[in-house]
Protein backbone atom coordinates (compact mmCIF):
# COMPACT_ATOMS: atom_id res chain seq x y z
CA UNK A 1 0.00 0.00 0.00
CA UNK A 2 2.89 2.03 0.75
CA UNK A 3 4.33 1.53 -2.72
CA UNK A 4 0.73 2.61 -4.42
CA UNK A 5 0.22 5.42 -2.37
CA UNK A 6 3.94 6.88 -3.36
CA UNK A 7 3.32 5.55 -7.05
CA UNK A 8 0.07 8.15 -6.91
CA UNK A 9 1.38 11.29 -5.32
CA UNK A 10 4.41 10.64 -7.68
CA UNK A 11 2.13 10.93 -10.64
CA UNK A 12 -0.02 13.53 -9.32
CA UNK A 13 3.15 15.54 -8.49
CA UNK A 14 4.24 15.03 -12.27
CA UNK A 15 0.68 16.08 -13.53
CA UNK A 16 1.28 19.36 -12.21
CA UNK A 17 4.96 20.30 -13.64
CA UNK A 18 5.33 17.27 -16.66
CA UNK A 19 8.78 16.10 -15.83
CA UNK A 20 9.17 12.60 -17.14
CA UNK A 21 11.43 10.96 -14.43
CA UNK A 22 8.07 11.32 -11.66
CA UNK A 23 5.77 9.75 -14.37
CA UNK A 24 8.10 6.66 -14.65
CA UNK A 25 8.90 6.19 -10.94
CA UNK A 26 5.02 6.67 -10.24
CA UNK A 27 4.34 3.99 -12.63
CA UNK A 28 7.15 1.64 -11.59
CA UNK A 29 5.88 2.07 -8.27
CA UNK A 30 2.39 1.14 -8.78
CA UNK A 31 3.53 -1.94 -11.00
CA UNK A 32 5.49 -2.83 -7.91
CA UNK A 33 2.81 -2.75 -5.63
CA UNK A 34 0.27 -4.15 -7.88
CA UNK A 35 2.98 -7.13 -8.68
CA UNK A 36 3.07 -7.54 -4.42
CA UNK A 37 -0.51 -7.42 -4.22
CA UNK A 38 -0.66 -10.27 -6.77
CA UNK A 39 1.73 -12.45 -4.99
CA UNK A 40 0.01 -11.63 -1.03
CA UNK A 41 -3.14 -13.03 -2.87
CA UNK A 42 -1.96 -16.28 -4.67
CA UNK A 43 -1.15 -19.04 -2.42
CA UNK A 44 1.80 -21.10 -2.48
CA UNK A 45 2.59 -24.82 -2.24
CA UNK A 46 0.32 -26.15 0.39
CA UNK A 47 2.10 -27.96 3.20
CA UNK A 48 1.37 -31.06 4.46
CA UNK A 49 2.20 -32.01 8.51
CA UNK A 50 2.19 -36.09 9.53
CA UNK A 51 2.32 -36.44 13.11
CA UNK A 52 3.74 -39.69 14.26
CA UNK A 53 3.48 -40.94 17.23
CA UNK A 54 6.41 -43.57 18.66
CA UNK A 55 5.03 -45.40 21.38
CA UNK A 56 7.57 -46.49 23.94
CA UNK A 57 7.90 -49.58 25.66
CA UNK A 58 5.82 -52.36 25.06
CA UNK A 59 2.63 -50.53 24.12
CA UNK A 60 1.57 -51.90 20.80
CA UNK A 61 -1.16 -50.18 18.45
CA UNK A 62 -2.87 -53.22 17.24
CA UNK A 63 -2.91 -54.62 20.63
CA UNK A 64 -4.49 -51.37 22.29
CA UNK A 65 -7.77 -52.42 23.72
CA UNK A 66 -10.41 -49.90 24.99
CA UNK A 67 -10.57 -49.83 29.04
CA UNK A 68 -14.16 -49.41 29.12
CA UNK A 69 -15.46 -51.92 26.45
CA UNK A 70 -12.77 -53.74 25.77
CA UNK A 71 -13.09 -53.45 21.92
CA UNK A 72 -9.77 -53.25 19.82
CA UNK A 73 -8.30 -49.96 18.92
CA UNK A 74 -6.43 -49.31 15.49
CA UNK A 75 -3.86 -46.56 15.08
CA UNK A 76 -6.74 -44.40 14.16
CA UNK A 77 -7.84 -44.22 17.51
CA UNK A 78 -5.04 -42.77 19.01
CA UNK A 79 -3.80 -38.96 18.85
CA UNK A 80 -1.34 -36.75 20.42
CA UNK A 81 -2.50 -33.48 22.36
CA UNK A 82 -1.18 -31.28 24.51
CA UNK A 83 1.55 -33.18 24.78
CA UNK A 84 -0.22 -36.59 26.08
CA UNK A 85 -1.26 -39.69 23.65
CA UNK A 86 -5.07 -39.93 23.95
CA UNK A 87 -6.92 -42.35 23.05
CA UNK A 88 -10.55 -42.61 21.74
CA UNK A 89 -12.76 -45.79 21.42
CA UNK A 90 -14.97 -45.26 18.29
CA UNK A 91 -17.11 -48.12 19.65
CA UNK A 92 -18.15 -46.58 22.86
CA UNK A 93 -16.92 -43.04 22.62
CA UNK A 94 -14.68 -43.36 25.75
CA UNK A 95 -11.78 -41.09 25.70
CA UNK A 96 -8.72 -41.20 28.06
CA UNK A 97 -4.82 -40.23 28.26
CA UNK A 98 -2.96 -43.08 27.56
CA UNK A 99 -0.14 -43.64 30.28
CA UNK A 100 3.09 -46.16 30.60
CA UNK A 101 3.82 -47.32 34.13
CA UNK A 102 7.66 -47.07 34.62
CA UNK A 103 10.00 -49.32 33.44
CA UNK A 104 11.92 -50.07 36.81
Amino acid sequence: MVLGLGGLIFLIAAGQSNTAPRVIIGVVLLAAAVFLLFLARSKGPEMKITQQIDLSGDVHPEQLKCKACGAQLDANSVTLREGGIFVKCPYCGTEYQLEEEPKW
